[in-house]
């Protein structure tokens, strides 16, 4: 790094800069889908027992 002039400080600091804003909007597109994806799951678990709540209440009033 001895024989960098200013130009090339300036080159790599902006490269630097490009390269973390990238990884950071990858990171942060990569946990939105995540994020959307445990929603998803969670919404269809709680329609799922939902579902079974309402079976075994209709059992139990069936079977009184």
């Amino acid at each position: 790094m001895g024989n960098m002039d200013g130009w090339d400080v300036a080159l790599l600091v902006v490269a630097g800069y490009v390269a973390l804003v990238t990884l950071v909007r990858l990171m942060i597109r990569r946990r939105n889908q995540m994020l959307d994806e445990f929603r998803r799951e969670l919404k269809k678990e709680k329609r799922r027992k939902q579902a079974e709540e309402r079976e075994r209440k209709f059992r139990r009033q069936k079977a009184a």
